[in-house]
């Protein structure tokens, strides 16, 4: 039994290596990215130029608002399938009223993105000025 594992050693590694090299190269399109480290990931970016920002308020505050700007460009990173897949519904940029006082006010914009490999890269403007038009 050991003369059929020592016999031609190196042979057989070379031939074993060749063969899981070939299996990883066969797979799908969509898989291989789960068989590299992250350091071989490639990486895409998207930007969202004019995405539209909204107020979320409680249910019971009927006072309307104006957000200046209304548009922000946000920049988000992750792997090209889902960035492609991505539906520019999914991603949310939002003022929060409960932090309004009186008059006009500088609020921070909140992003929300799909849990689902996307991150965060940019916001621009990062902040934006809410006034009370109506009462």
């Amino acid at each position: 039994m050991r003369d059929v594992i020592l016999n031609n050693f190196w042979w057989k590694m070379t031939a074993l290596s060749l063969a899981v090299l070939a299996w990883f190269g066969f797979q799908p399109r969509e898989m291989r990215p789960y068989l590299l480290p992250d350091k071989f990931r490639t990486e895409h970016t998207r930007v969202m130029i004019a995405h539209p920002v909204t107020i979320t308020k409680p249910a019971t505050d009927t006072r309307e608002f104006k957000v200046t700007p209304a548009e922000v460009e946000i920049t988000i990173r992750g792997d090209e399938k889902t960035l492609k897949d991505l539906n520019s519904g999914e991603v949310r940029a939002t003022v929060e009223i409960s932090e309004f006082k009186e008059g006009t006010n500088s609020l921070e914009i909140h992003v929300y993105v799909p849990p689902r490999g996307v991150e965060l890269v940019r916001l621009v403007p990062n902040r934006v000025q809410v006034e009370v038009i109506k009462q």
